[in-house]
């Protein structure tokens, strides 16, 4: 995406040579030395071609960002940031500056070169505070090019966001006294289990045992059914937390729960007030039960 406005201001540079300019008009004036004078409009001159150079610096400028993965509460995020120079002639020494931060340039992340009609990537850093959507906001462009008294930049909006899982944490022991049953369930057959038969698949299941061969002649998705010891089902409930009462804590002892049930390969569910997703595994599952935690009482919750 591209916007149009691009904005210049001095950097701390012009105020020294702005000292030097005011000595050399002193000089030439109190003492009509020409020469003074001379040198006076010359560095007069550059710093107007200097800010010229700065406007042209940021035209022509397009941002792409890319997929940013969701973390956990604590981790940071990643956005991956294609600079694309949609102009012929080469830009130099450009920076990303992520939420906008065009003055704090320990937070900037800089492009050596970006050759004309070529493109750049750089990934911005995210720290993450709380659980939920994280929003990448605006980035900024910026460059002090080409003599660094005058900093230029344009604001890209972009609508890029990924969903900060709640931090694993809790002691309570995965439950897996009632709530285990011998039930049939989709995607945890295998070695000795038997066929059972096959199903209609659902949104959001792991595909690790879809009926490819029956996709391949044109039959809707069917998932491979299997029972035996390897077929479990696992429900993780938001009423197994209680003892922990704090919202947080119950949702970081949940999100426990959820990445030791996918390491342990269990077919787990979770009921949460208002959500629930019967029991599956795989990394689409995986990662939507954790998406509902992270979601829990927002506005906008998953479905």
């Amino acid at each position: 995406m591209t916007s149009g406005r691009i904005y210049i201001l001095p950097t701390r540079s012009w105020t020294f040579l702005l000292a030097v300019i005011a000595a050399m008009w002193y000089a030439a004036i109190s003492q009509s030395n020409s020469a003074a004078y001379l040198l006076m409009f010359f560095l007069g001159s550059v710093v107007m071609v200097s800010a010229v150079h700065a406007h042209y610096a940021m035209a022509d400028l397009a941002v792409r960002v890319g997929r940013i993965h969701s973390v956990f509460v604590g981790e940071n995020a990643r956005a991956p940031v294609e600079v694309l120079n949609l102009a012929s002639r080469d830009k130099a020494a450009l920076s990303v500056a992520p939420k906008g931060n065009v003055f704090r340039e320990t937070a900037h992340v800089r492009i050596a070169d970006l050759a004309g009609n070529g493109s750049a990537m750089v990934d911005l850093v995210l720290p993450t505070t709380a659980r939920g959507r994280l929003a990448l906001g605006r980035v900024a462009l910026t460059t002090d090019y080409p003599m660094g008294f005058f900093r230029s930049w344009r604001y890209e909006q972009t609508g890029a966001e990924c969903l900060v899982y709640p931090l694993p944490s809790g002691n309570l022991p995965l439950p897996l006294g009632a709530a285990v049953t011998a039930d049939v369930v989709a995607g945890q057959g295998g070695g000795g289990d038997d066929f059972m038969g096959v199903r209609a698949y659902q949104q959001g299941e792991s595909q690790r045992h879809v009926d490819w061969r029956a996709v391949a002649r044109g039959q809707p998705y069917l998932i491979k059914q299997f029972s035996g010891a390897g077929s479990r089902r696992l429900w993780l409930e938001w009423s197994e937390t209680a003892p922990l009462r704090d919202t947080e804590a119950r949702l970081g002892q949940l999100s426990r729960w959820v990445v030791d049930a996918e390491q342990a390969g269990y077919a787990y569910g979770i009921r949460l007030p208002g959500f629930e997703a019967e029991p599956s595994r795989g990394d689409s599952h995986y990662h939507r039960c954790l998406g509902a935690l992270a979601l829990f009482e927002s506005a906008h919750p998953l479905l």
